[in-house]
């Protein structure tokens, strides 16, 4: 009895596993049309179990409009806003042809879309899911992913929205490590060597669920704790139409 007992609950065990990772995957990631669309970020430990989400955004359509329930944002009452940008390059985001980064960095365009009368639509973040027009007066030229996209946004396991920076001053630490992310309030941020290995990545992808190391920036001199390996809940890309 005690034995048949013992299976009973073993199989209930396993049942239990198996519809939380099959309710996980429906939630977790789902398609219209072939794209993936932004959808709420799963429980700590469901990311845990399935890996990190990766999410190819598509904020502008084949016309040049925006799409997939983006929206441009209203034109700046400043008239000496940036809306001219120059040096268009492929994006640091991009992992389809022809999404573009231009400077200068005040103008926030690292991830754009060619739109319509030599403009581009540059995406904010994926969670206020607005866009924002500049202008390119020269030719846009061809242009293809790098060799190893950086996603554009981080969701990380506490439900910290994180935001690959573009310039600007982002502080340091005696460390080393500067920010590759921007976070809430810069602190915490995530965090990359600036040396000896500029080159190190910030994201940790060697396995299914991606790392990365977060903590404060101040003055470059600034003493800090180690930083603290999380989790990547969600990351956001940028595909095409």
């Amino acid at each position: 009895m005690r034995r048949r007992l013992r299976w009973i609950l073993i199989a209930t065990a396993i049942t239990a596993v198996l519809a939380a990772a099959t309710t996980g995957v429906f939630w977790y990631r789902r398609t219209t049309g072939g794209l993936l669309t932004t959808t709420p970020a799963p429980p700590a430990s469901l990311v845990r179990f399935i890996g990190t989400r990766v999410i190819a955004t598509v904020a502008v359509d084949a016309n040049g409009h925006p799409a997939n329930g983006y929206r441009l944002a209203p034109a700046p009452r400043d008239p000496a806003g940036v809306s001219e940008v120059f040096g268009c390059d492929a994006s640091r985001a991009a992992i389809a042809d022809n999404i573009y980064s231009c400077a200068p960095s005040a103008a926030g365009a690292d991830v754009c879309w060619p739109s319509e009368r030599h403009s581009l639509l540059c995406l904010d973040d994926p969670w206020a899911k607005t866009l924002h027009r500049v202008v390119q007066t020269s030719p846009l030229p061809n242009v293809h992913p790098t060799a190893t996209p950086a996603p554009f946004a981080l969701l990380l396991d506490d439900g910290t929205q994180c935001r690959l920076r573009n310039g600007g001053a982002s502080g340091g630490r005696d460390d080393g490590l500067v920010g590759a992310y921007g976070c809430p309030g810069e602190t915490p941020a995530v965090l990359v060597a600036a040396t000896p290995n500029p080159g190190t990545p910030a994201i940790d992808r060697s396995q299914t669920i991606w790392t990365v190391k977060v903590g404060s920036l101040g003055p470059s001199d600034a003493h800090f704790p180690p930083p603290q390996t999380r989790t990547v809940a969600t990351a956001w890309f940028a595909g095409d139409p």
